[in-house]
């Protein structure tokens, strides 16, 4: 009988005390897998919304003095890959007060020549919307101009915001149909009133979905000046911008510093590319997948110390077995191997049985939290990889002790 077969039959006539010596693998091997795969799924989701959404904006916020040198040094060496949705972070800032302005926006788009496409002066205003008996507060409004939707990729269901959109209002998809109800279309052409003063409906925009804690559905867009007058201030909260390509932001970006350094002398503002957020995002999630996963990793340290410890009384129950083996011909290799066997052949089960509960809460994290989360070829390697690995590293003691007996000490011991 070979030292697999040993090994299986010991685990199978020790049922119980089997499952509870592999438990500590289980949880192991659950909890880093889990975690990883919810750090992997995480920044796999980040980069994908990134790519997705484009790879030419470039956002100007109001930040502290000092604030531009912390982001060039934080994603130095970064390449592009794509903006979050518009609006959402400058309300990192929101404790700096603004002083960014139309005429800044205006400035920076005559810089055509260093690689900027277009320019679009960004206001949130909170607002009351409503529609007849309809009303709501919960609606972003965004004072902007035109050239917004296309620098967001904002695609319009119905009608358009014409002559640079000076006039009217435009909708976001679920807005239009809270406000009017039935299908978003029948919106154009209608009236909302936003604080009192009344606005016709020139757009509705096609459904594009939630982004970095930013919904456009939601969102009812404005003129700029509009925004601005509603505000009661001439202060933007951003200004986006749109690089001519991706090989142009960096370049784009550092006209737009030099530019804005002369208007603010004090450089109370940041340009953000793209890539940059990426990057700081990216380094964040790694660095939390690194801590968490090395936190749940000591649970595979004690589950091998549980192994360890299981398999040290194992031997000193089958001490009469061991010496009947020896009596037989079996040398020391053979009983080393049966007993490292069997440890090993313990862990992996728990490793098994880790990865199965964690590809299955993974699955059902990522459905919760609505990003694809699940295991992939690198991590169910790695979780038996490293069962294998705990298994032999706190299986020797225990085998080298059952090899060390002799066969004459052995048979004496009952």
């Amino acid at each position: 009988m070979n030292a697999w077969a040993i090994a299986l039959d010991s685990i199978w006539h020790h049922k119980l005390r089997s499952t509870l010596t592999a438990l500590g693998v289980v949880i192991g091997v659950f909890a880093v897998v889990t975690l990883t795969s919810l750090g992997s799924g995480v920044n796999s989701y980040v980069t994908n919304q990134f790519n997705r959404i484009g790879a030419t904006l470039i956002t100007v916020v109001p930040a502290a003095p000092g604030t531009q040198a912390k982001f060039n040094a934080a994603s130095s060496g970064s390449a592009g890959h794509g903006p979050r949705r518009g609006g959402g972070f400058g309300g990192g800032f929101a404790q700096v007060p603004s002083t960014l302005t139309v005429a800044d926006a205006d400035a920076i788009a005559g810089l055509q020549a260093d690689h900027i496409a277009a320019v679009a002066p960004v206001a949130q205003v909170a607002a009351i919307v409503a529609h007849g008996s309809i009303a709501t507060a919960a609606n972003p409004v965004v004072g902007t101009t035109s050239a917004y939707f296309s620098l967001q990729r904002l695609a319009f269901l119905a009608g358009g915001a014409p002559g640079g959109f000076t006039s009217g209002v435009v909708l976001g998809h679920s807005a239009a149909r809270t406000l009017f109800g039935g299908s978003a279309r029948t919106a154009v052409g209608g009236s909302v009133s936003i604080n009192g003063k009344s606005f016709r409906v020139v757009g509705v925009l096609k459904a594009a979905g939630q982004s970095f804690g930013t919904d456009p559905d939601q969102a009812v867009y404005i003129p700029i000046q509009e925004a601005l007058a509603l505000a009661g201030t001439r202060h933007l909260t951003e200004i986006v911008v749109g690089a001519e390509s991706t090989g142009t932001v960096k370049a784009a970006s550092a006209a737009v510093q030099r530019l804005l350094g002369q208007r603010h002398p004090i450089k109370d503002f940041a340009v953000i590319t793209s890539g940059q957020m990426l990057s700081i995002i990216q380094s964040t999630l790694s660095v939390i997948t690194a801590v968490l996963g090395g936190i749940a990793a000591i649970s595979l340290v004690v589950g091998g110390i549980g192994i360890m410890n299981i398999m040290l009384v194992t031997v000193t129950e089958r001490v009469r077995e061991i010496g009947v083996r020896k009596a037989l011909g079996a040398g020391d290799g053979d009983i080393l191997v049966q007993f490292l066997v069997e440890s090993v052949l313990l862990a992996v089960l728990g490793g098994a049985i880790g990865l199965l509960c964690a590809g299955v809460t993974s699955h059902i994290v990522g459905r919760a939290i609505n990003v694809p989360i699940g295991l992939t070829g690198t991590s169910v390697g790695a979780a038996l990889g490293f069962s294998v690995l705990v298994g032999a590293v706190f299986g020797v003691l225990p085998a080298m002790n059952a090899a060390r007996l002799m066969p004459a000490v052995a048979l004496r011991s009952e």
